[in-house]
């Protein structure tokens, strides 16, 4: 049997067994493991959207806060830097694509754009 170096990168059960059989199967293997990673990822941002979709009280959150920066003309880039992080962050957390944002990332968001945090409860009518 021919030897073949084998990068040690973690490889899924099915593109194992292709390596097992065959060496040679190197390829297959490394593709095999690529389309699954993309599978894979597909499938949770699916998922992220399906779940933004579904949670209106995220919604309601995420649209006042965008309305909140655009009100004073600000960019993301401006709410970044007063919040001490990336304009990637601030991206994905007025996306959604984050999941439900901590209570301190709302508030850094909000004294950032100026605005005024406030948490109710309502009773039900």
């Amino acid at each position: 049997m021919t030897d073949v170096n084998i990068p040690a990168r973690p490889v899924s059960i099915v593109a194992n067994w292709y390596l097992r059989r065959s060496p040679l199967n190197y390829r297959r293997a490394v593709a095999l493991e690529t389309a699954l990673q993309a599978i894979e990822r597909a499938g949770s941002k699916r998922r992220q959207i399906e779940t933004l979709a579904r949670d209106r009280v995220l919604q309601e959150l995420l649209a006042s806060m965008i309305a909140a920066r655009t009100h004073w003309g600000m960019t993301q880039e401006e709410v970044a830097a007063r919040m001490w992080t990336t304009k990637s962050a601030v991206s994905r957390l007025e996306s959604g694509r984050q999941g439900r944002p901590t209570l301190a990332t709302i508030e850094k968001y909000a004294l950032a754009v100026g605005a005024r945090l406030e948490i109710r409860l309502r009773l039900p009518r």
